[in-house]
Protein backbone atom coordinates (compact mmCIF):
# COMPACT_ATOMS: atom_id res chain seq x y z
CA UNK A 1 0.00 0.00 0.00
CA UNK A 2 1.32 3.42 -0.95
CA UNK A 3 0.49 4.94 2.45
CA UNK A 4 2.84 2.43 4.12
CA UNK A 5 5.48 2.89 1.42
CA UNK A 6 5.36 6.64 1.98
CA UNK A 7 5.75 6.24 5.73
CA UNK A 8 8.87 4.09 5.28
CA UNK A 9 10.42 5.97 2.35
CA UNK A 10 10.00 9.44 3.87
CA UNK A 11 10.88 8.60 7.48
CA UNK A 12 14.37 10.11 7.19
CA UNK A 13 12.89 13.32 5.76
CA UNK A 14 10.32 13.38 8.54
CA UNK A 15 13.05 13.05 11.14
CA UNK A 16 15.22 15.66 9.41
CA UNK A 17 12.51 18.31 9.28
CA UNK A 18 12.23 18.24 13.05
CA UNK A 19 15.74 19.71 13.06
CA UNK A 20 14.75 22.78 11.03
CA UNK A 21 15.72 25.80 13.09
CA UNK A 22 12.16 27.01 13.63
CA UNK A 23 11.04 23.57 14.78
CA UNK A 24 13.90 22.86 17.19
CA UNK A 25 12.86 25.81 19.36
CA UNK A 26 9.27 24.59 19.54
CA UNK A 27 9.85 22.29 22.49
CA UNK A 28 12.03 24.73 24.42
CA UNK A 29 10.75 26.03 27.75
CA UNK A 30 11.52 29.59 26.69
CA UNK A 31 9.79 29.32 23.30
CA UNK A 32 8.05 32.68 23.02
CA UNK A 33 4.80 33.98 21.62
CA UNK A 34 6.81 36.03 19.08
CA UNK A 35 8.60 32.89 17.90
CA UNK A 36 5.25 31.18 17.58
CA UNK A 37 3.89 34.01 15.43
CA UNK A 38 7.00 33.82 13.26
CA UNK A 39 6.62 30.05 12.86
CA UNK A 40 2.95 30.41 11.88
CA UNK A 41 3.91 33.13 9.40
CA UNK A 42 6.39 30.73 7.79
CA UNK A 43 3.68 28.10 7.46
CA UNK A 44 1.44 30.78 5.95
CA UNK A 45 4.13 31.59 3.38
CA UNK A 46 4.46 27.92 2.47
CA UNK A 47 0.79 26.97 2.33
CA UNK A 48 -0.43 30.03 0.45
CA UNK A 49 1.13 29.15 -2.93
CA UNK A 50 0.93 25.39 -2.39
CA UNK A 51 -2.79 25.33 -1.69
CA UNK A 52 -3.34 27.53 -4.73
CA UNK A 53 -1.47 24.92 -6.78
CA UNK A 54 -3.69 22.16 -5.39
CA UNK A 55 -6.70 23.97 -6.85
CA UNK A 56 -5.33 22.96 -10.26
CA UNK A 57 -6.62 19.44 -9.53
CA UNK A 58 -10.41 19.92 -9.22
CA UNK A 59 -11.19 16.19 -9.19
CA UNK A 60 -8.81 15.74 -6.25
CA UNK A 61 -10.28 18.75 -4.48
CA UNK A 62 -13.74 17.26 -4.84
CA UNK A 63 -12.82 13.66 -3.97
CA UNK A 64 -11.09 14.68 -0.73
CA UNK A 65 -13.32 17.67 -0.04
CA UNK A 66 -9.94 19.34 0.12
CA UNK A 67 -11.27 22.86 0.31
CA UNK A 68 -12.29 21.92 3.86
CA UNK A 69 -8.77 20.65 4.53
CA UNK A 70 -6.97 23.86 3.57
CA UNK A 71 -4.63 25.12 6.27
CA UNK A 72 -4.40 28.73 5.12
CA UNK A 73 -7.72 29.82 6.70
CA UNK A 74 -6.61 28.26 10.01
CA UNK A 75 -3.29 30.07 9.86
CA UNK A 76 -4.99 33.38 9.07
CA UNK A 77 -7.32 32.87 12.04
CA UNK A 78 -4.43 32.10 14.38
CA UNK A 79 -2.29 34.98 13.20
CA UNK A 80 -5.23 37.36 13.50
CA UNK A 81 -5.99 36.06 17.00
CA UNK A 82 -2.36 36.72 17.89
CA UNK A 83 -2.58 40.35 16.77
CA UNK A 84 -1.24 40.22 13.21
CA UNK A 85 -2.94 42.81 11.01
CA UNK A 86 -4.20 42.12 7.47
CA UNK A 87 -1.47 44.44 6.17
CA UNK A 88 1.19 42.42 7.97
CA UNK A 89 -0.26 39.19 6.57
CA UNK A 90 0.02 40.59 3.06
CA UNK A 91 3.65 41.49 3.72
CA UNK A 92 4.75 38.02 4.85
CA UNK A 93 7.26 36.39 2.51
CA UNK A 94 5.88 33.62 0.30
CA UNK A 95 7.86 30.50 -0.57
CA UNK A 96 8.86 30.17 -4.22
CA UNK A 97 10.85 26.93 -3.78
CA UNK A 98 7.86 24.60 -3.89
CA UNK A 99 7.58 20.89 -4.57
CA UNK A 100 6.09 19.91 -7.94
CA UNK A 101 2.31 19.60 -8.11
CA UNK A 102 1.74 19.40 -11.86
CA UNK A 103 0.49 15.82 -11.89
CA UNK A 104 -2.03 14.15 -9.60
CA UNK A 105 0.61 11.79 -8.11
CA UNK A 106 2.85 14.80 -7.36
CA UNK A 107 -0.02 16.66 -5.68
CA UNK A 108 -0.86 13.56 -3.63
CA UNK A 109 2.74 13.26 -2.45
CA UNK A 110 2.69 16.86 -1.26
CA UNK A 111 -0.71 16.48 0.38
CA UNK A 112 0.59 13.40 2.22
CA UNK A 113 3.12 15.62 3.98
CA UNK A 114 0.51 18.29 4.79
CA UNK A 115 -2.04 15.78 6.09
CA UNK A 116 0.59 13.92 8.08
CA UNK A 117 1.62 17.12 9.83
CA UNK A 118 -2.01 17.76 10.76
CA UNK A 119 -2.22 14.28 12.24
CA UNK A 120 0.86 14.84 14.42
CA UNK A 121 0.07 18.40 15.47
CA UNK A 122 -2.57 17.51 18.05
CA UNK A 123 0.09 16.87 20.69
CA UNK A 124 1.86 20.13 19.96
CA UNK A 125 -1.38 22.12 20.39
CA UNK A 126 -1.79 21.03 23.99
CA UNK A 127 1.78 21.93 24.87
CA UNK A 128 1.57 25.33 23.15
CA UNK A 129 -1.73 26.17 24.83
CA UNK A 130 -0.22 25.66 28.27
CA UNK A 131 3.22 27.08 27.55
CA UNK A 132 2.10 30.27 25.80
CA UNK A 133 -1.13 30.63 27.80
CA UNK A 134 -3.16 30.93 24.62
CA UNK A 135 -6.54 29.89 25.94
CA UNK A 136 -8.69 28.81 23.01
CA UNK A 137 -7.23 31.26 20.49
CA UNK A 138 -4.22 30.94 18.23
CA UNK A 139 -4.25 27.15 17.94
CA UNK A 140 -6.55 26.45 14.98
CA UNK A 141 -3.71 25.30 12.75
CA UNK A 142 -2.31 22.90 15.34
CA UNK A 143 -5.73 21.59 16.31
CA UNK A 144 -6.37 20.75 12.65
CA UNK A 145 -9.61 18.85 12.36
CA UNK A 146 -10.08 18.52 16.12
CA UNK A 147 -11.92 15.32 17.03
CA UNK A 148 -12.11 14.46 13.30
CA UNK A 149 -8.33 14.43 12.80
CA UNK A 150 -7.90 10.67 12.95
CA UNK A 151 -10.86 9.95 10.69
CA UNK A 152 -9.66 12.56 8.19
CA UNK A 153 -6.18 11.01 8.21
CA UNK A 154 -7.61 7.53 7.65
CA UNK A 155 -9.85 8.80 4.83
CA UNK A 156 -6.86 10.39 3.11
CA UNK A 157 -4.75 7.23 3.42
CA UNK A 158 -7.62 5.15 2.05
CA UNK A 159 -7.93 7.54 -0.89
CA UNK A 160 -4.19 7.20 -1.54
CA UNK A 161 -4.25 3.43 -1.31
CA UNK A 162 -7.22 3.06 -3.66
CA UNK A 163 -6.30 5.76 -6.18
CA UNK A 164 -2.55 5.54 -6.76
CA UNK A 165 -1.49 2.95 -9.33
CA UNK A 166 1.67 0.95 -8.78
CA UNK A 167 3.43 2.73 -11.66
CA UNK A 168 2.69 6.11 -9.98
CA UNK A 169 4.10 5.19 -6.58
CA UNK A 170 7.68 6.39 -7.24
CA UNK A 171 6.32 9.78 -8.33
CA UNK A 172 4.21 10.09 -5.18
CA UNK A 173 7.17 9.17 -2.96
CA UNK A 174 9.48 11.57 -4.80
CA UNK A 175 6.97 14.43 -4.46
CA UNK A 176 6.50 13.74 -0.75
CA UNK A 177 10.27 13.72 -0.26
CA UNK A 178 10.56 17.01 -2.15
CA UNK A 179 7.74 18.52 -0.09
CA UNK A 180 9.56 17.66 3.12
CA UNK A 181 12.80 19.10 1.74
CA UNK A 182 11.18 22.31 0.50
CA UNK A 183 9.43 22.85 3.81
CA UNK A 184 12.66 22.26 5.71
CA UNK A 185 14.57 24.75 3.54
CA UNK A 186 11.75 27.28 4.00
CA UNK A 187 11.73 26.84 7.77
CA UNK A 188 15.51 27.25 7.86
CA UNK A 189 15.54 30.25 5.52
CA UNK A 190 15.97 33.84 6.66
CA UNK A 191 14.15 35.44 3.72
Amino acid sequence: MISETLKVETSACHDAIENAKRFTRLGSEDFSRDEYVEMLSRFYGFYKPLEEAFRGHPALMEALNYQQRFKLPLLIQDLTDLGVSPQALDAFPVCTDLPPTDSLPQALGCIYVMEGSTHGAQFIAKRLQAQLQLGDQGLSYYRGYGSQTMSQWKAFKEYLDTTVHTAEEPTVVQAATQAFQCLQRWMDSDN
